[in-house]
């Protein structure tokens, strides 16, 4: 399966959802618990985001202490979407079709067409 995102306006290849990648996923997802906590400070949660936007995408990035941690964030926020979105869409897919098939069974056209 292929991943997509676009960044600065060019569209970039992510690489394979591999179990190592669920795993990077898993931590970034993680790190604001781990800020919390104060397993970690702010700045090293910012940099493994930074290395794992870096890993994920060819495009060139500004070095970390220059990097605008809105864009960061934001680009963190993108490569992790397009990452799920394949199986949010399946599941979208597969409740609209139970859903055309329960409103298509005659019963249930009868009652709908009663109000």
């Amino acid at each position: 399966m292929k991943y997509f995102i676009i960044v600065n306006g060019e569209t970039c290849t992510l690489p394979a959802r591999t179990l190592e990648m669920d795993e990077r996923i898993d931590t970034i997802r993680g790190l604001d618990r781990m800020v919390k906590a104060g397993e970690i400070t702010r700045r090293e949660a910012r940099q493994e985001q930074y290395s794992f936007v870096k890993d994920c995408i060819a495009e060139p990035m500004p070095p970390f202490e220059q990097m605008d941690m809105g864009d960061l964030d934001l680009n963190v926020s993108e490569i992790i979407a397009a990452y799920q979105r394949p199986a949010t869409q399946a599941k979208l897919e597969a409740a609209l079709s139970m859903l055309k098939h329960i409103v298509s069974r005659p019963d249930v056209q009868k009652m709908l067409s009663r109000t």
